[in-house]
């Protein structure tokens, strides 16, 4: 009998020989019901209520109005926050994996992103805010690759896409519920300042109060998987933590498709964090809407990101993540094309705006699931890590894109409503290249991969 490369011939419980490809193997037992399931979805929504109020919102405003020094400020702690965490989230990520403690990772990422945030409430001087920031911004980006790595823990192969679009889904929520009940809340418990608004440093305390209490029910009631490790991996240092991560990069190609995957996610992922940050501008300044139409307007796509986020799920379940991603990335190249050709404002809003949120909910949940697909069980913390890391590097480089377009086709300098439509002509281009390489990931098999985590699972205890 012969047993494949990186397959596990032994059983955990009995010690036998199997063939774990033969036949489905069944876990020892059930993990996780559906309240845990639902806690660790849940949790989306509290970050995400994070992210909404004080990243988007309060926190430059917090600068800008109460404290009234340059923008620097805010954009330069964020900036910093996203590079601590890209570079050391592979390594913390590999440290995750080796003791199998992603939800300790976890918990001790969100106490202190809490804590943080409920400190730059209580002392909202500039000097400590700033410092406090990074801490809350960098704690609660980390938490994120131990949370993704935990949806193993919470679904099965069969429903891997569904729960990943659960959590999606709760997440914008969580962005409305930041948007629109954190300042209501501020009001009603702090009341309003001498300009008739409220006090930004006052929503850190309510949203630090309402993110570390909807983050409570996944830290308490989630039971992680434990996963058998490979005995000759190298000793891990924070020395070397750099050279490990080029290491992580590198080791991604003898996976296959993982890093063609990582590739294309960067491109396409430069375009949809950029659409987060442009769409609001891109509605007043070209399509003509009012702010009150363009606050509307990114609600309304809202709703709709939630739906694409549940529906995409069940898709992903169905055809496949990578199918499933297709389909999201050729959305997005007509949401492209379809502002190029600035359509009158009402058709934006009732088209552009349901199609730009179900792509922008669809695209995370299905690359996603297709991550947790071309991943093995011993290292999914660790390129996790790499995921994030793409991410945060997309986050930079999209944004960049933007600008410098808009400085060489500036609209202000003759260029009008055509340098904005370049501008979004140069996003088209990320998504495109984004797709071409998305078709050199190979077709996942969810059923080899699905066994395999379920063989290489420690039994709880």
């Amino acid at each position: 009998m012969n047993i494949a490369p990186g397959e596990n011939p032994h059983s955990p419980a009995t010690g036998q020989v199997t063939l774990p490809f033969e036949q489905p193997v069944e876990p020892s037992k059930p993990l996780n019901g559906f309240w845990a399931t639902f806690s660790w979805a849940l949790y989306d929504l509290a970050n995400t209520i994070y992210s909404a109020a004080v990243v988007s919102v309060y926190w430059p405003a917090f600068i800008k109005d109460d404290l009234k020094v340059n923008d620097i400020w805010y954009a330069l702690p964020a900036a910093l926050a996203a590079l601590l965490v890209g570079l050391f989230s592979p390594l913390m990520g590999r440290i995750s994996d080796r003791g199998g403690n992603r939800l300790t990772w976890l918990l001790w990422s969100t106490v202190l992103s809490v804590s943080a945030l409920f400190l730059m409430g209580l002392f909202p001087v500039l000097g400590l805010a700033v410092a406090l920031f990074v801490v809350a911004n960098s704690t609660f980006q980390a938490a994120l690759m131990f949370y993704d790595a935990l949806l193993p823990s919470v679904s099965n192969p069969k429903n891997w896409g569904k729960v990943s679009g659960m959590g999606v889904g709760l997440g914008y929520l969580g962005g409305i519920t930041g948007f629109l009940l954190v300042p209501v809340i501020t009001g009603l418990i702090f009341g309003k300042g001498a300009n008739g608004e409220i006090v930004n440093s006052n929503t850190f305390l309510v949203t630090a109060a309402m993110y570390g209490l909807l983050s409570l029910p996944c830290l308490l009631f989630v039971k992680e998987r434990k996963y058998l490790k490979k005995a000759d991996q190298p000793p891990i240092t924070w020395r070397n933590s750099l050279s490990q991560t080029w290491q992580t990069i590198q080791q991604a190609r003898q996976y296959p498709g993982l890093f063609i995957f990582l590739l294309s996610n960067f491109f396409y992922s430069d375009a949809v964090n950029t659409v987060i940050v442009a769409m609001g501008i891109y509605s007043t300044q070209v399509i003509g809407f009012t702010s009150a139409e363009r606050n509307n307007f990114l609600a309304f796509s809202t709703i709709f990101a939630v739906v694409g986020s549940f529906g995409f799920g069940y898709l992903a379940d169905k055809l496949g993540p990578k199918k499933s991603l297709n389909i999201s990335l050729i959305i997005w190249i007509f949401v492209f094309l379809f502002a190029i050709a600035t359509p009158p404002s009402t058709l934006f809003f009732f088209v552009g705006g349901p199609l730009a949120g179900i792509a922008l909910g669809s695209v995370w949940v299905t690359a996603r699931t297709l991550m947790i697909e071309l991943t093995p069980p011993e290292r999914l913390g660790e390129f996790m890590g790499i995921y994030n890391l793409t991410g945060k590097i997309a986050g930079v480089f999209g944004p960049l894109v933007w600008g410098l377009t808009l400085f060489l086709f500036d609209p202000a300098a003759g260029w009008g409503k055509t340098g904005y439509q370049i501008a979004v002509a140069s996003l088209l281009v990320l998504v495109v290249i984004g797709f071409i390489l998305h078709q050199r990931v190979p077709v996942t098999n969810r059923h080899s991969r699905g066994e395999e985590y379920i063989q290489a699972e420690v039994p709880f205890k």
